[in-house]
């Protein structure tokens, strides 16, 4: 009885150690269907012509992500099926997992913010924010943190868990942007105002460059000095950078300049 025993005993143990290994290769085969799969379609959206960059960055975010998860997973069911107690490794590691979820609480921070950023798209790069007392360009986004270009041009890495406690301002989606600035008129051109304002106001509507989407342009006497009125003059500009903006502006007051003199009105003095 005890020669049959031990004769019988190595086939089971083979027979336990071959069911494994099936299990395993089934497994491993299976994960890598799940990723070749998920990775064909992740490369025929990403490889769209039509797809816009954000959209882009979006799927690749996500592809990214997907083989994170799928990798732990497949490790966890290979090991399962290889007979590792899965449940009871993670118990007992629970401690030292705590500690260590304690001692990496910024960097999942700045994960969980960059995949925020990723998903929400406050801003893309290339766009130009302001967010605290941090302003510029934005180069790169990371999943752990964001590259940009401050106002003097130097490299700046901020880590996403900054921008979670900020308020935004993305000044690349403007849809419209504010030009307000006034024009001194000697009194002596009271009679020359109503022409002046009339004109200014027909001048802006033409003009290439202003925005009549919101509101018309406004032109009129704002307030009255001891020597000269005050000309304010305001329209919405359209999306445009901060050089072209100057140049505009520019433009505006001497176009506005003109109209002035070539009305027989005089300018003045600020008042």
């Amino acid at each position: 009885m005890t020669c049959r025993g031990y004769l019988i005993a190595p086939k089971s143990l083979g027979a336990q150690y071959l069911g494994q290994i099936r299990s395993g290769i089934a497994v491993a085969s299976l994960i890598w269907f799940l990723y070749q799969y998920k990775r064909n379609i992740f490369t025929r959206i990403v490889s769209g012509k039509t797809l816009e960059k954000p959209d882009r960055e979006r799927y690749l975010t996500m592809d990214r992500l997907s083989s994170i998860g799928l990798l732990v997973l497949g490790s966890m069911a290979f090991a399962e099926s290889c007979g590792v107690a899965v449940q009871s490794v993670l118990t007992v590691g629970g401690i030292g997992g705590v500690a260590t979820a304690f001692a990496a609480r910024d960097l999942l921070g700045n994960l969980l913010s960059g995949l925020g950023i990723q998903f929400s798209r406050p801003f893309a790069e290339g766009d130009y924010i302001t967010a605290g007392d941090l302003s510029g360009q934005v180069v790169e986004i990371g999943l752990h943190s964001t590259e940009m270009l401050n106002r003097d041009k130097f490299p700046t890495t901020v880590p996403n868990s900054f921008f979670s406690s900020q308020v935004i301002v993305n000044r690349s989606r403007v849809r419209s942007r504010g030009l307000e600035v006034n024009l001194p008129v000697k009194l002596t051109s009271l009679e020359k105002l109503p022409t002046v304002t009339s004109e200014i106001r027909s001048m802006l509507n033409s003009h290439p460059k202003v925005s009549l989407e919101d509101e018309k342009p406004r032109c009129h006497v704002s307030q009255v000095g001891a020597a000269s009125f005050n000309v304010s003059i305001g329209c919405n500009l359209k999306p445009m950078s901060i050089d072209d903006f100057l140049v505009t502006q520019e433009e505006v007051l001497l176009e506005a300049s003109r109209i002035v003199v070539r009305s027989g009105a005089a300018l003045g003095v600020s008042a």
